[in-house]
């Protein structure tokens, strides 16, 4: 292959992977949108889907009356629920938009002419970067949320969760965000 084509070709092939890496849900352990999530929160739990590798669910479920009652989640506990997504709020904005912009830089450096891989590289580095700094506070955050339960009422949310997901006809994690949910993929 000539010097042209091989551009292309690699542009090509990292146009591929990076749109697979963007592709990726950007709601891990918790986030969304995984404890507070996209829907904002904290920690990402915004979407309708289980949290990642600890299963909690994404969205604010502490305030689901329902779920209140099964979990039997006092009022301090509520208060700390919400005290933690909302400490996390700007930190996840931020971290986000890091993402997005590691996104952008990455495009513009594969579009770049003449094209240059190590740049392509360096940003596909940074993307990475970004990706695990959302993750790691994603997780963080879920850690605080589950330093408020008891042991008892975190197994009894993974049975509320695996409840929902029966009566939903889904016996495995779903898919991603359903329109037709109300906020943290609980029905209203």
């Amino acid at each position: 292959m000539n010097g042209r084509a091989t551009q292309w070709f690699f542009g090509a092939v990292l146009l591929l992977v990076a749109g697979a890496v963007a592709a990726q849900p950007t709601g891990g352990p918790m986030s969304g949108n995984r404890m507070g999530g996209d829907r904002m929160g904290g920690a990402h739990m915004g979407g309708a889907h289980m949290g990642g590798p600890m299963g909690a669910p994404m969205g604010r479920w502490w305030e689901r009356p329902k779920v209140v009652e099964q979990l039997g989640l006092t009022p301090e506990q509520t208060q700390k629920l919400e005290a933690i997504t909302l400490d996390q709020a700007r930190t996840m904005v931020d971290l986000k938009g890091a993402v997005e912009k590691a996104e952008i830089d990455l495009r513009a450096a594969s579009d770049a002419d003449p094209f240059n891989a190590k740049q392509v590289r360096d940003a596909f580095g940074v993307l990475i970067q970004a990706r695990t700094r959302l993750e790691t506070q994603r997780f963080e955050t879920l850690l605080k949320t589950r330093e408020v339960l008891t042991t008892d009422q975190w197994r009894k949310l993974h049975d509320v969760v695996r409840e929902r997901r029966m009566e939903k006809g889904r016996g495995g994690p779903p898919e991603g965000d359903d329109p037709g949910r109300g906020p943290g993929g609980w029905d209203e």
